[in-house]
């Protein structure tokens, strides 16, 4: 994660080119069907909250809720989710907590490779299982409506296949599609001078974000969920910008962005959706509470927002040394320090007493290795596995 914010440092301009295109077709097994008795998944709406996360494996990836107070003696698996070989899932839990969606390369696909034909499918907490599309990208996670009843995904579609002249848009035509778990489909928007990716609803689900990437910048957009009323919301940055998030009261989302020049960084920002007005998300002071100034570029990584508004951010020198700086109304407070390793925030819990990072070793994103999902609580940080293979699904409600 690390890295690829980096590399889009080094090489500023991300050519469209470099974007997966995608086909249709596809094929998926679930390991549990529904039944008379209820499922690992319906017990766990009874439960108090629960972390879910994907654990890879080779042919299937198996989601697991884990208790924040008990990492190490509470785990339930609640799905398995077959794979072609060596590809993952990208899955999300829905807000009201019943339902996994994912995006999956299928288990017969022609061809194994990221930019290959891919499916989107929602577990349901019942056991059922349904395939909503089966040509979009697999690398992009599923994002829900707030009222879970849809999910948002990207279609890439090739210039070849779309009619497109190659030389002029080589990397195809891209649409952001809304699938809704009773079979409808329809498209929000498309573009073909830029890749589209998608970031969330507003909490009224009236407008939907998104942004684009082209050689000129990343750019941030609203539109409606029928796809009416697109407009642009601001110049995020004239390199590469990522790792959206909308805030909980959805006034503004957070996002870091990469700077060239002769002292290349990433800096956290956020935007105000109401004004477009951009700002640095942590004060001049920031780093008086962080690792040591030595003059080198900052770089500030994965902003997430606490459930009380605070933003959550890693903060580090690039040449060593980092911390986990929260920010909030009452000013900047340290989460965590370490001098041998990164912690990139991932998600909070809903009520504030648990989150999940990324820890990543080494001293600087240069020199980044193996990386391990763990929670920090008062009560101390614990890992959730000793792989590096394993991603956040979400958070139970």
């Amino acid at each position: 994660m690390i890295l690829q914010l980096l590399a889009g440092v080094a090489k500023p301009i991300l050519l469209t080119a470099a974007v997966a295109s995608a086909a249709a077709g596809g094929w998926f097994a679930y390991s549990n069907f529904p039944g008379d008795d209820p499922t690992a998944f319906q017990r766990l709406q009874s439960q108090s909250t629960r972390l879910l996360v994907s654990e890879f494996g080779t042919n299937s990836d198996t989601i697991v809720a884990i208790d924040p107070n008990d990492v190490a003696g509470s785990r339930e698996v609640i799905a398995t989710i077959d794979h072609a070989p060596e590809y993952g899932v990208f899955a999300t839990l829905s807000p009201d907590g019943q339902a996994i969606a994912y995006t999956a390369l299928p288990v017969d696909a022609p061809s194994s490779a990221p930019d290959a034909p891919s499916i989107a499918g929602v577990v349901a907490a019942d056991g059922t299982v349904a395939v909503l599309a089966n040509d979009i990208d697999l690398l992009i996670a599923p994002v829900w409506s707030p009222n879970s009843a849809s999910i948002v995904v990207r279609k890439n579609t090739a210039c070849d296949d779309a009619g497109l002249d190659c030389a002029e848009y080589p990397a195809g035509a891209f649409e952001l599609v809304r699938l809704g778990l009773d079979g409808s489909r329809s498209t929000i928007t498309s573009w073909r001078s830029a890749s589209a990716f998608p970031i969330g609803y507003a909490p009224d689900g009236a407008t939907f974000y998104f942004a684009t990437l082209s050689t000129a910048g990343t750019d941030l957009y609203r539109v409606a969920p029928d796809g009416s009323g697109e407009a642009l919301i601001a110049h995020l940055s004239d390199q590469v910008a990522r790792d959206w998030r909308i805030s909980p009261g959805g006034a503004a989302i957070a996002y870091a962005a990469a700077e060239s020049g002769t002292s290349p960084s990433v800096v956290a920002r956020i935007v105000d959706l109401a004004t477009g007005t951009i700002s640095d998300a942590l004060p001049s002071d920031a780093l008086a509470i962080g690792p040591p100034s030595t003059g080198v570029a900052r770089g500030e990584f994965n902003p997430a927002w606490s459930p009380d508004g605070a933003l959550t951010i890693a903060s580090m020198n690039l040449d060593g040394g980092s911390t986990a700086v929260s920010v909030g109304d009452t000013g900047l407070a340290e989460l965590s320090e370490s001098a041998d390793q990164m912690d990139l925030p991932l998600e909070w819990s809903p009520d504030g007493a648990a989150l999940a990072i990324r820890a990543v070793e080494g001293d600087t994103p240069y020199e980044a290795g193996a990386s391990h999902v763990e929670i920090v609580t008062d009560a101390g940080r614990e890992r959730i596995s000793e792989s590096s293979d394993v991603t956040i699904v979400g958070w139970t409600p």
